[in-house]
C-alpha cells in the first residue's frame, strides 16, 4: 500500500510539472501577442489618420461650377476665356461683325450725256492757241468757241445737265446764257433770244434754253448762227471733244 502511494505521487508530480510548463508557455505566448498588438496598433492608427475621409458627395467634381480642366498636352489648367461672350450674346456679336466687314455699297455714277445745241454744221471751229482769220473784223485771232450754223428762231438746247449760272447782255455777242455743270465745267451760249430759263434754274441735257437770234455783232459776217463756248475750271475746251465729234462737218 505504501509502495502504491509512492508511485501515484510520482505520477502526479510528473503531470503537475508538465501542466505548469504548459500554463507558463501559454502565458508567455499571450504576453507576446499583447506586446505585438500594442506595437502595431499606433502604426495602423497613423495610417488611418493620414487617409482623407471621402464622402459620396465629395467623390465627384461639381460640374455646375467653372472647374479648371487639365490639358492633355501641357497639363496646364484651361482657364475660362475672359473674352468669351455668353451663348445668348453670340448672334448679336456675329451681326456686329458682319456689319463691320460688309462692303459699303458702291454708288454708280453715270457718265454725263452731251447733246448738240443745234443740228447745223460747224462753220468756225475751236482754235485753241492757233490764230484764225476773223472776217467780220478782218484780222487774225484765237477762237475760244465753236460756231454752229443755224436758222434764226431755231431752238437752242442745253449741252448737258446743269444749272443756269447767269444770263447777261454782251455788247458784241448779244444775249449770253451760262450753265454750270459737274467737274468744274461751264458752257456759254451766245447770240440767242427768247430766253426760256432763269438764273439758278436746273436744266437737263437737251432742254430748251432759248432760240437763235438774227445776228451776232462780233460775227455778223457769218449770218445767223450760234456761238458756244465751254471751259473747265476756267480753261477753254473744245465743245466738239465733249460731243465726241472728231471731224468738222
Amino acid at each position: 500500500m505504501k509502495q502504491y502511494h509512492s508511485k501515484h505521487t510520482a505520477v502526479l508530480s510528473t503531470r503537475g510539472f508538465y501542466t505548469i510548463l504548459t500554463v507558463c508557455a501559454l502565458i508567455i505566448a499571450a504576453s507576446a501577442w499583447v506586446l505585438w498588438s500594442d506595437a502595431t496598433a499606433p502604426a495602423e492608427d497613423e495610417t488611418q489618420a493620414s487617409l482623407p475621409i471621402v464622402t459620396p458627395a465629395e467623390s465627384l467634381p461639381d460640374l455646375s461650377e467653372d472647374t479648371p480642366v487639365l490639358s492633355e498636352e501641357t497639363g496646364d489648367a484651361d482657364e475660362p476665356d475672359a473674352d468669351q461672350e455668353p451663348d445668348g450674346a453670340a448672334p448679336e456679336q456675329a451681326d456686329d461683325t458682319a456689319a463691320e466687314t460688309a462692303p459699303a455699297p458702291v454708288e454708280t455714277v453715270s457718265a454725263p450725256i452731251y447733246v448738240r445745241p443745234v443740228a447745223g454744221a460747224v462753220i468756225t471751229p475751236f482754235s485753241g492757241d492757233e490764230l484764225l482769220f476773223q472776217p467780220t473784223f478782218g484780222d487774225w485771232r484765237v477762237h475760244t468757241g465753236t460756231d454752229f450754223a443755224a436758222e434764226a428762231g431755231e431752238t437752242v438746247l442745253a449741252l448737258t445737265d446743269g444749272t443756269v449760272q447767269q444770263v447777261v447782255e454782251d455788247g458784241l455777242y448779244g444775249t449770253c446764257v451760262t450753265l454750270s455743270h459737274d467737274a468744274d465745267l461751264t458752257s456759254t451760249y451766245c447770240g440767242i433770244t427768247d430766253v426760256r430759263v432763269a438764273e439758278g434754274q436746273a436744266v437737263a441735257a437737251g432742254e430748251a434754253i432759248g432760240t437763235v437770234a438774227e445776228t451776232i455783232d462780233a460775227e455778223a459776217a457769218l449770218g445767223p448762227h450760234l456761238h458756244v463756248e465751254a471751259a473747265r475750271a476756267g480753261t477753254p475746251v473744245d465743245v466738239l471733244e465733249l460731243l465726241g465729234e472728231s471731224e468738222i462737218e
